[in-house]
């Protein structure tokens, strides 16, 4: 084969990648969640993900900063329900409010809740808040707060009934 074929097939894939690397995507929030399990799917709307995290304690942003300088020892359960992972979440949330021993409180992270109206500052000292080596990894988070500083966090939709109980634990042994 000649040189010039070859060029031009070079060429041709150039081009092709060139384009490739400019593509958009089209990104939409979806406003039901999936679990799956091995047997059946389940959709997770917002209504239902406010019923299966009935029973935590909603709090403002200031109220979250006046813990947290104060001291207090509290666990706080940061999600929002426009969330797909908080709301693939919310049943280990449910089985864990039936079973947990300390209030579980609420920091409603969406576009309406806890951090619509809030100062710059208070964004800031509640980032600081997870301080090193713990840092705020997005929603569903729940965290050990101690004397201003997470000591014990998980995050994320895969989180298990068996993490949220370490976090009991550790609030226990604090």
């Amino acid at each position: 084969m000649s040189k010039k074929f070859w060029s031009n097939i070079f060429l041709a894939l150039g081009v092709f990648l060139a384009f490739a690397g400019v593509a958009t995507i089209s990104v939409s929030a979806d406003s039901s969640a999936t679990i799956e399990s091995n047997t059946s799917s389940k959709i997770i709307d917002g209504a239902t993900y406010e019923e299966n995290i009935k029973g935590v304690i909603p709090i403002t942003l200031t109220q979250y900063l006046h813990k947290a300088q104060t001291g207090e020892k509290f666990i706080v359960f940061v999600g929002f329900k426009e969330c797909v992972h908080c709301r693939k979440f919310s049943p280990v949330m449910k089985q864990y409010l039936q079973q947990s021993q300390h209030p579980i409180y609420y920091l409603d992270y969406g576009n309406n809740g806890s951090f619509s109206m809030a100062s710059q500052k208070q964004i800031t000292d509640f980032y600081s808040t997870f301080a090193t080596p713990m840092s705020f990894m997005g929603t569903p988070t729940v965290a050990l707060l101690d004397n201003g500083k997470v000591v014990s966090m998980t995050a994320g939709d895969d989180t298990t009934l068996s993490d949220l109980q370490q976090i009991t634990a550790d609030y226990n042994n604090q």
